[in-house]
């Protein structure tokens, strides 16, 4: 877990442009080009701040207003399972991973500007990539903590972690390049193919099922290690080039001190969410009333269509 003290408040990949408003977001090709000011940490609880957002998240329930579960930033990341998701997440927390990051220079003086613009290029195909990893992940982690483990399920999530990290040794070049120097990160090759080992084919003894859960989650979780900050500067380049290591400071937490999640028993949404009551089993209201009229139909209705063919035939006796 990456920790900071309270001097600094926070993590923010960048600031809005507008008070008020988002980072600036568009879609060229099949780049995503995000601008937003480099952050200068004078405001509490900023919507960008992706760590304090995820802190306060179980206690930000308005008055008269329930469930509010998905709101907190790792179970956003995780649900985006749209490519206007994604871009919405992007739009309030920054890239995930950058393709490169620049300064924007004032288009006058040619100087950079106070405070100075960033801009990212974020892959559209990459960031779909980087939320299949984090939403299996997820899930591997929830199952871990269920007394009957699913192992065709459990398969099924390494199989899509390994498809699709991959490119990850790649990236970690390209923003070692950028930087001329190592980037904080590093998916090793030794532990590229232990993944890929562990999920191309049946693995007996010593691994136990969940033994193989545990050890690609300890994987993905050891590329990203935890450090300390003297200063804002050194804090902030930790994630210049995505906030890829936020999101996995928050499932690292998530993973050895879990909140209560789930992912949500309607079968035609499965979204994550925050458990907020005890037994509570579904991510929103309309979720639970679909799920229990699905479960009524199927029990009962075969019996009443019967009862209801039946009918119309004697009626038209």
């Amino acid at each position: 877990m990456i920790f900071v003290e309270r001097l600094h408040p926070g993590f923010q990949w960048a600031e809005p442009p507008q008070k008020g408003g988002d980072l600036e977001v568009e879609q060229v090709g099949s780049d995503l080009h995000v601008s937003g000011l480099f952050p200068r940490y004078q405001a509490e609880d900023a919507p960008s701040d992706l760590i304090r957002q995820f802190e306060k998240a179980p206690k930000n329930c308005r008055i008269g207003q329930q469930r509010t579960g998905k709101e907190s930033p790792d179970m956003r990341f995780a649900n985006a399972d749209s490519d206007e998701k994604l871009i919405a997440f992007v739009r309030r927390f920054g890239p995930v991973v950058a393709k490169c990051v620049r300064y924007i220079p004032d288009k006058e003086s040619g100087e950079p500007q106070s405070p100075a613009m960033l801009k990212a290029h974020q892959h559209m195909q990459e960031l779909r990539n980087e939320h299949l990893i984090y939403r299996a992940a997820l899930r591997l982690i929830i199952l871990l903590k269920e007394y009957d483990f699913d192992f065709e399920l459990a398969r099924t999530l390494l199989r899509e972690i390994s498809a699709h990290i991959g490119d990850w040794p790649q990236q970690w070049e390209r923003e070692r390049s950028q930087r001329q120097s190592e980037p904080i990160w590093k998916l090793s090759t030794e532990s590229l193919r232990r993944i890929e080992g562990l999920t191309s084919g049946d693995v007996g003894w010593p691994f136990s099922p969940t033994a193989l859960g545990r050890i690609v989650i300890c994987e993905l979780l050891n590329s990203f290690r935890g450090m300390a900050f003297p200063n804002l500067l050194e804090m902030h380049s930790s994630i210049k080039y995505g906030i890829r290591p936020l999101l996995y400071s928050i499932l690292r937490r998530q993973f050895f001190a879990p909140r209560d999640f789930a992912a949500c028993a309607n079968t035609q949404c499965r979204d994550f969410y925050n458990v907020e009551r005890a037994g509570q089993q579904f991510c929103s209201p309309k979720c639970s009333l679909q799920q229990r009229q699905r479960t009524y139909w199927k029990k009962r209705g075969k019996k009443l269509r019967k009862e209801r063919s039946n009918g119309q035939r004697n009626t038209r006796r």
